[in-house]
């Protein structure tokens, strides 16, 4: 049985001592680092945590505090009611009621991983520096909230893909066959804009003729006028959550345009107004509580061997910014 083995089953002393003896500290410095301590001094903790992690040792949750790193955005980026946002609040809560302790790393203070000792991280949000950091880290379940890295981390995802099919099949269903995704630049945002022209591409429908892809880069006045000059019947808006409020309010106030008489508006994510638009909004709706729910009950079990990816499902919901055209 290996020593990380033991540490999760046991926290012996004898695995606390191999630990002190390689870091050349006592006992009691190494518990005092597992508990992230203020008072050990930096090149000490430095010392401890990397015999640690050399050894394998991982403290067993069930007898201490569990410490869990939420690696998400930097406050200026992040957008009030927008995905990362939800998701970072969801989280802390969940890790809240199971009396874990909380650490939030942005992005731009991402060092402070390797200088503290957690049991699990969850990540939210990330950078190309963020994923080399991770990738080695050994014996402390990651926990990722997307598939892109799915051979290095534990995954909680939403298949892209099967995600813009299932918008692509409702707006072709209601008549639709010139439409516009407003998405996200990222890896997950490429994927719904790529669904939606699956979807259309089965209908018979050339995505390449009428499918327009617009990342949400481009400032929002001349997305939605590229969409009304291309003569666009419906736009879905894949990207934050407030973003498709902008659009619907651009729509209708500077083109002068009625939704969804003149142009039907499909929203992502279910922001907590969309029912109360003008009109309501037809959304597409992760479930993010579930999503975050998920991620805390793997990030505190004590067994996890072989990395585990699990995927949620959306689903639809019908409101009134969708016009059938006959």
């Amino acid at each position: 049985m290996s020593v990380a083995t033991k540490a999760r089953v046991g926290n012996s002393s004898s695995v606390l001592a191999q630990v002190a003896k390689k870091a050349c500290v006592s006992s009691g410095t190494v518990s005092r680092v597992f508990n992230n301590s203020e008072l050990i001094p930096d090149g000490t903790r430095s010392r401890v945590l990397s015999a640690a992690r050399e050894l394998g040792f991982r403290p067993r949750v069930g007898v201490r505090t569990p410490q869990i790193a939420l690696i998400t955005e930097p406050p200026q980026k992040t957008v009030m009611g927008g995905y990362v946002n939800t998701m970072t609040q969801y989280i802390c809560h969940a890790l809240s009621r199971s009396d874990a302790t909380v650490r939030m790393i942005t992005e731009d203070r991402i060092d402070n991983l390797v200088n503290c000792w957690f049991d699990g991280i969850i990540g939210v949000a990330w950078e190309d520096h963020t994923i080399e950091i991770l990738k080695g880290i050994k014996n402390i379940p990651v926990i990722w909230l997307s598939n892109l890295y799915k051979e290095y981390f534990h995954c909680i995802y939403i298949d892209g893909t099967e995600t813009g099919n299932l918008a692509g099949d409702y707006l072709v269903n209601k008549g639709h066959r010139r439409i516009a995704v407003i998405h996200d630049v990222d890896y997950a945002g490429h994927l719904r804009a790529d669904g939606v022209g699956e979807a259309m591409r089965r209908k018979g429908i050339d995505p390449a003729q009428n499918l327009m892809k617009i990342p949400n880069s481009m400032p929002l006045h001349l997305a939605v006028k590229q969409l009304i000059d291309a003569e666009c019947t419906a736009v879905w808006v894949t990207g934050e959550d407030m973003k498709v409020l902008e659009v619907n309010w651009l729509i209708q106030e500077l083109a002068g345009k009625r939704v969804p008489e003149d142009i039907s508006l499909m929203g992502f994510e279910n922001p907590g107004i969309s029912e109360f638009l003008c009109p309501s909004l037809t959304t597409i709706a992760s479930p993010l509580h579930e999503m975050a729910e998920k991620a805390v009950e793997l990030v505190l079990r004590d067994d996890l061997r072989e990395l585990r990816q699990i995927k949620m499902q959306v689903r639809l919901i019908e409101r009134n910014s969708i016009t059938t055209i006959l």
